[in-house]
């Protein structure tokens, strides 16, 4: 759908779902999860589900820790009802450590990609799934494809 063929609700739920890329992750204001997310949602990435608030800020917690200068780009959305996705650029530097991996200071350009079920104004589910090989990569963690 077009942002011009989307409801009134639709728009909201967009701008609901765009503001974890562009205000939570683009000022590292975690304050805002409180604000976005119900208090029992559940957030799915590939290491399973956070479910309920705390678990979710900590899942953030962490990633901002490991690259704390992380920007996000929004470089596709849709939305259709009650469900947004997002296509998502992230760029930043490793400082810290990051799924046992110590800070490398090398610089993160990944594709993500995030799906958001919003319920009575609030985020109650998102599906999240990054392309960790380039991450890893990226990192000089792994060499792909193997020379």
């Amino acid at each position: 759908m077009t942002a011009d063929s989307l409801t009134p609700q639709e728009r909201e739920n967009e701008r609901i779902a765009r503001r974890i890329p562009e205000d939570v992750f683009g000022n590292s204001d975690l304050d805002l999860l409180d604000d976005l997310y119900a208090p029992n949602a559940v957030d799915y990435n590939p290491f399973g589900a956070q479910e309920g608030l705390e678990a979710i800020r900590e899942s953030y917690e962490s990633f901002l820790s490991a690259f704390p200068d992380i920007k996000q780009t929004v470089e596709h959305s849709v939305t259709s009802g009650d469900t947004v996705a997002l296509h998502i650029t992230s760029r930043g530097t490793h400082r810290g450590v990051f799924w046992g991996i110590e800070p490398t200071g090398k610089e993160i350009e990944v594709q993500q990609m995030a799906f958001f079920r919003i319920e009575d104004g609030l985020i109650a589910e998102r599906w999240f799934l990054s392309d960790n090989l380039t991450l890893l990569r990226q990192l000089g963690v792994i060499d792909f494809p193997p020379e």
